[in-house]
């Protein structure tokens, strides 16, 4: 056969050098970001969540995850996660995070807002603040992939109707922190501790916030953010998650 005949085919129905995130297989140019199976196979957080975090929770007896029956004092209100963590998760996230691949973590924050759409205080949100990276993570990387959430989140609820605007200027991270990823609960705590600190104080006071992240494992970055937004006036502090691990 000649392959050359179907090269005018190939460019119509495949894009160019693009696979899905977790299988690895070509993508048809109908299929975007990720294939059609893994799409319909995606471990959407629809069964029982934390009640305070939205964190999946493993036992069928409690309401609250681990982190949060072990701390009664965490400084988050309410939260939402998309997807519970596991291999497909963890494909998704690293191409964002690792692969340069910006445009991916935007979809998937307008996949996000598929199902926020529904959740019941999501009404009620002022400002989307993704969390920060440091200013050096940041030139490595060339883009915050949590912004890149937050953005299609935005993008999407506002095609629904609902305006959430985004604020990328009031919380700064001040600590070059180590990668958290494979690091014991203990060191994550003390990895982020004072490492975040309100820059702009004006926007969020009485506001009611929503912090948008990537993934979640003990919640120590997301915490550390709450809880400077809460000292620098916000009324509360609600958690946005593309993924996290079950509890």
């Amino acid at each position: 056969m000649n392959t050359k005949k179907l090269e005018p085919l190939k460019r119509l129905l495949l894009i160019d050098n693009d696979r899905c995130p977790v299988c690895k297989k070509i993508l048809w140019k109908k299929e975007q970001y990720l294939c059609g199976q893994c799409q319909r196979a995606l471990p959407k957080n629809d069964a029982r969540t934390c009640r305070r975090c939205g964190r999946p929770l493993i036992s069928d007896d409690a309401d609250l995850c681990q982190t949060c029956r072990s701390n009664g004092d965490r400084p988050v209100d309410r939260g939402w996660v998309w997807l519970v963590y596991g291999r497909t998760a963890e494909q998704i996230a690293a191409g964002f995070k690792f692969k340069h691949q910006k445009t991916l973590a935007f979809w998937a924050g307008t996949q996000m807002a598929a199902g926020l759409a529904d959740c019941p205080w999501i009404g009620g949100i002022d400002v989307l603040v993704p969390v920060p990276l440091h200013p050096n993570r940041l030139a490595e990387r060339g883009y915050n992939q949590s912004e890149q959430l937050a953005a299609g989140i935005a993008a999407a609820l506002k095609a629904k109707g609902l305006d959430i605007p985004m604020d990328t200027g009031c919380l700064k991270r001040l600590v070059d922190t180590p990668h958290q990823l494979g690091q014991p609960a203990a060191f994550r705590l003390k990895n982020v501790k004072s490492a975040f600190a309100v820059a702009e104080a004006e926007g969020i006071r009485g506001k009611q916030i929503a912090l948008v992240d990537d993934v979640m494992t003990t919640g120590a970055t997301l915490d550390a953010c709450a809880a400077a937004l809460k000292a620098a006036g916000a009324s509360s502090v609600a958690l946005i998650t593309f993924s996290a691990v079950a509890s």
